[in-house]
């Protein structure tokens, strides 16, 4: 039985999307949002009807053109993402393209203290409070932003978490952590990618943007009140780290959510993470599995990164990376198009 519906999940990746056009163009614009640790620099893609002109940012291309004009008259509803453990903006940029062209003001914020090319941040603690309040900010900022403000609607906001923007999702949706619980299991269980224990090999112990030690957090989390943004009406959630909640931490979340996770849970263990949150919530959410392992979900790397980060960019022999996205991106768009 298990694997008849497993069969059934991956088959919905092996069907062609449709070959329809979107109907806008997508532009993306940087906003600098001020916050108590350090300004968070935020891409925020959205609706244009402009012509695309791709451009590079170092080795990425972003196919979405600079600053161009909003839509007159038109007001979207927005899409907060969050990247995971180590990446940045641009780790989604195919998707939050997609997204603009579909209709949508994606807000992309860096969790700075938790992103590449930022010093890291001194603790574990202050990653896990960090990151929820970040992404609250920079929502905040676009909403009310002057140049944003006539063109986005604040009662149609959805958001997407991958990994510890899961757990950042998670929280923003009304999850209540119990970072005991969590270190009860780290304690006892050998599962790295959940809980940041230094792995023997080289290869494993370099995991730049999975999820890492909630172990050593416990104390500032214990007087922690995690922030919740009622506002939220749907939740897409890719392979989320969800090591720190139980199973009444989902009580309060009753909005529609769409799960992935990887075939493969090598990385980032199925069992204490995506599948958790699959049972938890009140609400099933519609799952998905798609080929490959935990960083499947991430961009197609450029070959300059490529080259210096095989764990992240390479997948096992017959997983074809842009074809999954296209696919998710199809999904994702159907998903929040249907609740937003």
């Amino acid at each position: 039985m298990r694997h008849t519906i497993l069969a059934v999940f991956l088959a919905s990746f092996t069907l062609p999307a449709l070959a329809e056009s979107p109907p806008f163009h997508a532009a993306v614009t940087r906003l600098t949002v001020q916050d108590a640790t350090a300004p968070i620099d935020t891409a925020v893609f959205y609706p244009t009807q402009a012509p695309e002109t791709p451009w590079h940012a170092g080795p990425f291309i972003v196919d979405a053109s600079r600053d161009a004009p909003f839509i007159d008259n038109r007001s979207f509803p927005v899409v907060l993402l969050s990247h995971g453990r180590g990446g940045g903006p641009l780790s989604h940029r195919e998707l939050a393209t997609a997204l603009a062209r579909n209709g949508f003001v994606v807000v992309v914020p860096t969790h700075v203290g938790d992103a590449s090319g930022f010093p890291a941040a001194k603790t574990q603690a202050q990653i896990l409070i960090d990151r929820p309040r970040q992404a609250e900010e920079a929502l905040n900022a676009v909403l009310s932003n002057p140049r944003f403000a006539p063109h986005v609607d604040a009662n149609r906001i959805g958001m997407i978490g991958y990994s510890a923007g899961g757990y950042t999702a998670l929280i923003l949706a009304g999850a209540r952590p119990d970072f005991g619980y969590a270190n009860q299991f780290c304690t006892t269980h050998d599962d790295p990618a959940s809980c940041g224990r230094r792995r023997t090999s080289e290869a494993e112990a370099t995991l730049p943007t999975a999820a890492s030690s909630v172990q050593t957090a416990s104390t500032n989390l214990a007087v922690w009140n995690p922030p919740t943004e009622p506002r939220l009406k749907a939740l897409v959630l890719m392979d989320p780290l969800a090591v720190m909640f139980n199973a009444s931490s989902f009580s309060a979340i009753h909005i529609p959510t769409l799960l992935y996770r990887p075939q493969s849970d090598a990385l980032l263990s199925a069992p204490r993470n995506a599948l958790a949150v699959a049972s938890g919530l009140p609400v099933t959410p519609q799952q998905q599995i798609v080929p490959g392992s935990h960083f499947v979900f991430i961009d197609p790397c450029p070959s300059q990164i490529a080259a210096d980060a095989p764990l992240v960019c390479e997948d096992a022999p017959g997983v074809d990376r842009p074809a999954i996205h296209r696919q998710i991106e199809n999904q994702v768009a159907d998903f929040l198009h249907a609740h937003l």
